[in-house]
């Protein structure tokens, strides 16, 4: 199972961006950091786009370089478009989150790093147990349906044969 993770975050913030990244990277999740995900050539809007339509959490790194980042904003307003669960992490006590991201809960970065990227990780492992407990029931569900129809299929089989 693969559990995308879409961060937004501005260029000048990418130090702390690459302490998120090493903290879960004994994890099996997949994150899009557009600094490694990316390549020269390719059209960066349409990967990130495609990056934001893709994640099961939006990850943004708020900060006052964030603040003033028009590619945040943007971000932002997608995933809030495609209703993608928002989990903020803020780097300056000075500068929380405003507008639509400003209701969210976040993990405040500028008291203790260390224990907010282990919370960060702690969320974030949650909401992928989460998903792997939705797809294995859906799973299980599409089997016993399956096996329901095979029942149905074999019992009018054998009515067909009494003819």
């Amino acid at each position: 199972m693969e559990f995308r993770i879409f961060v937004s975050y501005s260029t000048l913030d990418l130090a702390q961006v690459e302490l998120l990244r090493s903290q879960l990277s004994n994890t099996p999740i997949n994150l899009f950091i557009a600094e490694h995900s990316v390549t020269p050539g390719e059209n960066l809007s349409e990967k990130i786009k495609d990056g934001i339509s893709g994640c099961d959490l939006f990850v943004v790194v708020w900060s006052k370089n964030a603040k003033e980042s028009g590619w945040v904003s943007q971000e932002i307003g997608q995933a809030l478009a495609l209703s993608k669960p928002i989990l903020p992490l803020v780097l300056d006590k000075e500068h929380p989150p405003s507008g639509f991201v400003s209701n969210v809960k976040y993990i405040p970065m500028f008291e203790d790093v260390p224990q907010a990227l282990y919370k960060a990780e702690e969320i974030i492992t949650r909401e992928y147990t989460k998903k792997h407990e939705r797809l294995q029931a859906e799973k299980k569900r599409k089997e016993s349906d399956d096996m329901a129809k095979l029942g149905i299929a074999a019992f009018l089989l054998w009515l067909g044969t009494r003819s």
